[in-house]
């Protein structure tokens, strides 16, 4: 008999999200992490279009947004459709605690799983801490491949002593030009008048250097008039933004996270796409249902395409589009779409919005 049920290869956001509701299900599992100890070192958000085991760790809720291009400021605004934070510290504590509560679930840290290999009806995985078997592997681990075009960031979290920021309203793109060959502008989370994740960040083929995302987020900070401040934590990055991209998964495994295209393509968003993935996984395992994870849809997947050969084509009309994007698209059907949504309405209002010429002609020759 195998050891475990289902053996997951990676303890970061993907990885403990199935673990955390797998907790509740009485499959047996094992969380493979080569971390010893988890830090709170990075925020996760998004739109808040479903529910998910981790709303106690939501540290921020916005119900407005600004994009600030070319053409001027647009304020977008919603209060059944708000923009959220989830830090990290809060849910892998929460994630944690579930698998300690589940006497079938185990999380191993300080270990590193290194291959998973078909043996005799189930799976034997090789990990520095000895082998394991089980009955399914979940890969969750971080994609081994570079994508062709990724979202680049640099942000840290300041105290400083004056009420320098709007907490009511979320900076959510304010374009920038002179940094990159890509698309850039800056990200603000207000947590309070004094407190807030600043960030630039860069949507380009290649990561701009370390020193020139150092020297943009010294100039951004300048600008706002923040004199002394306290950096309370730092957080880099760099998401996939890539139509079907995807790690191969091993024979017998499955992929999730970003390994298993978990980013939405045309925007680096991931957290609510794990969650979904984690969802159908969990609910497949629990039923012994054949394991397959949430596919984009073939016009999602069409969409996002084109959107990112316009993109990664012109660059320097970016700032352009993408202002209109949020200036023109419906209340709400905008944030929707780029939360996920397939609905008709949704993906009407967002073409809508755009020039249609370079979206045709990306359309008609794919590069």
């Amino acid at each position: 008999m195998p050891d475990v049920d289902v053996a997951i290869l990676g303890g970061g956001c993907a990885g403990l999200s199935l673990a955390a509701r797998l907790a509740g299900t009485g499959v047996s599992f094992r969380v493979i992490e080569p971390r010893t100890a988890y830090a709170d070192d990075r925020a996760w958000s998004f739109w808040r279009t479903a529910e998910d085991p981790f709303r106690d760790c939501v540290r921020a809720s916005w119900s407005r947004w600004s994009v600030a291009g070319p053409g001027g400021t647009v304020m977008r605004a919603s209060r059944a459709v708000p923009y959220q934070t989830v830090t990290s510290g809060a849910f892998y504590d929460k994630a944690l605690a579930l698998i300690d509560a589940c006497p079938q679930g185990a999380a191993t840290l300080g270990h590193r799983a290194e291959a998973a290999i078909p043996a005799g009806g189930a799976m034997q995985v090789e990990t520095t801490a000895g082998a394991l078997t089980a009955r399914h592997v979940i890969d969750a681990r971080h994609p081994a491949r570079r994508p062709v075009f990724g979202q680049y960031f640099l942000g840290r979290e300041i105290a400083c002593g004056s009420a320098v920021f709007d907490p009511r309203t979320v900076p959510l793109m304010h374009f920038r030009r002179g940094y990159s060959d890509g698309v850039d502008f800056l990200y603000i989370l207000p947590f309070a008048p004094d407190r807030a994740l600043v960030e630039v960040t860069s949507f380009a083929a290649t990561s701009p250097s370390r020193a020139l995302f150092g020297r943009w987020l010294a100039d951004e900070l300048d600008a706002l008039g923040i004199g002394a401040h306290d950096v309370l934590r730092e957080e880099a990055g760099a998401l996939p933004m890539q139509a079907g991209f995807a790690d191969p998964p091993a024979p017998g495994t499955v992929r999730i996270g970003l390994g298993g295209g978990a980013a939405r393509p045309s925007t680096g968003y991931a957290f609510q796409r794990i969650q979904a993935q984690a969802d159908a996984l969990s609910r497949q395992l629990a039923a012994g249902a054949p394991l397959r994870t949430p596919l984009d849809p073939p016009m999602t997947r069409f969409m996002d395409r084109v959107f990112l050969q316009v993109l990664r084509g012109a660059p320097e009309r970016g700032p352009a589009l993408l202002e209109s994007l949020f200036r023109n698209a419906a209340s709400e059907r905008l944030e929707r779409f780029l939360s996920g949504s397939t609905r008709a309405a949704d993906r009407l209002s967002v073409m809508a919005s755009l020039p249609p010429a370079p979206f045709l002609r990306a359309a008609a020759w794919p590069a």
